[in-house]
This record gives C-alpha cells, sequence and structure tokens, in this order.
C-alpha cells in the first residue's frame, strides 16, 4: 500500500524552529556525542558507532539553519529514537536493583565425571569496586535512554510546529463520485433536464409506429 505524503514535507522548516528549536537540536547533538565517548570507555564499540550516527542525523537536520529539516526526516528520526528509549528503558529498570556477573570454572574431574560451578554475583548499579569500566557501562545504561527520549520528544515538538500536515488524502477520494445536476435548464430550453425538446417529440405523434418482424409465415418449398 502506498501512503499518500503531502507536499509540504518538502516545506522549509518554520521560523520558531530555526530561531529557538534549533539551539537544543544542537545540545542534544552534543549530548550524543559526549554518550559516545562514554560508549567508548565502557567497551561498547557497537553503542557508540550507533549513537554516533543519531548525531549525525541531527547534525545534517540542523546545519545551514535548518535547510535539509523536513516532517518526513522529523518523523522516522522520532521513531528511531523512541524505539531506541523504550528498549534502553526495560534494560536500565531490569538492571537498576543491581546488576550480576555469572562465573563458571572446573570444580573436579575424574576419568568419566567433570563438575562445573557457576557462581553468580550480583553487584549494585555503581559499585567503586568494580573499577571504571563497570561504572561507565552503568552510565551509559542510565543516560542513553534518557537522552534518546528526549530526542523522541524534540522531534515530535519540531515535527507539530509545522503549520501543515504530512499525511494528505487524494483530492478525487475527497470529492463525490456522482452529484446531481442542478435544477433548471441543461442544454437549453426551459424545465428538465435538456428541455423539452429532449423528452417531449415535436410535432404530431404517430398513433401506431411500424412493427418489425410482423406478418404471416412460410413454410420454405410451400405453396
Amino acid at each position: 500500500m502506498v501512503v499518500p505524503l503531502s507536499h509540504h514535507q518538502d516545506a522549509p522548516a518554520p521560523a520558531v524552529v530555526k530561531e529557538f528549536h534549533s539551539y537544543l537540536w544542537w545540545i542534544m547533538l552534543w549530548i550524543l556525542l559526549l554518550i559516545a565517548a562514554l560508549q567508548v570507555e565502557a567497551g561498547d564499540a557497537f553503542g557508540m558507532f550507533f549513537t554516533a550516527a543519531m548525531a549525525g542525523v541531527i547534525y545534517y537536520l540542523v546545519s545551514e539553519n535548518c535547510a535539509n529539516m523536513s516532517m518526513y526526516c522529523l518523523l522516522v528520526f522520532g521513531l528511531i529514537a523512541g524505539f531506541q528509549s523504550l528498549f534502553g528503558l526495560l534494560t536500565l529498570f531490569s538492571v537498576l536493583g543491581g546488576r550480576s556477573s555469572t562465573t563458571t570454572a572446573v570444580r573436579s574431574k575424574d576419568d568419566s565425571t567433570v563438575t562445573y560451578e557457576t557462581r553468580i554475583q550480583i553487584h549494585p548499579f555503581f559499585d567503586s569496586k568494580q573499577g571504571t569500566k563497570y561504572n561507565m557501562q552503568s552510565l551509559v545504561l542510565l543516560v542513553l535512554p534518557i537522552a534518546m527520549l528526549l530526542c523522541t520528544v524534540l522531534a515530535y515538538w519540531s515535527f507539530k510546529a509545522y503549520p501543515h500536515g504530512l499525511f494528505s488524502e487524494f483530492d478525487e477520494e475527497a470529492e463525490p463520485m456522482y452529484s446531481a445536476p442542478p435544477p433548471g435548464n441543461y442544454g437549453g430550453g426551459q424545465g428538465n433536464l435538456g428541455g423539452p425538446g429532449l423528452l417531449r417529440p415535436q410535432g404530431p405523434v404517430p398513433e401506431s409506429a411500424p412493427r418489425l418482424f410482423e406478418g404471416q409465415g412460410r413454410r420454405l418449398g410451400g405453396d
């Protein structure tokens, strides 16, 4: 199915977006770059690339006085940031009570049996005993969903600042398929549709019109 998009999707950014929202977008850009640097310290290379890519999209939107910003770009960016925020918040709520670490070691071994021992340790969300990398990971888990949520709200705010909607209906669907003609004349004359000349023939009407395929029947080869 093809969703019709309004021609207003390519409209320039409103004045309020250029004069006020753009400053908030630049702040979000630097926040995401800072989070990407924290992800490098936390050893999350994939997360760093994703966060840096989101920061690059913001730079594309707000550069040159928001020349590249459009309703469609704001919609897609807001959806991506919203889903990322949702998944990040779910992960954050699951580890706020403490992060667990699992270690497995061989306890005993003989000719036919090997016994493994698995230890599960629960550490506080922030623990100075676990080193810098552990605490950096906890910090990223905390700030990244919040930053993505702010990106979602800002994208929605800028999207709603446009005076027109993104989606539009076809003009043909908005109009009725059939409309009755206006009362009065149509094609000259007075009275109903077509005038008196079309509905009532002029001159005398014959009493009986000739009918085709009538007469006496005859058999082939007969007299």
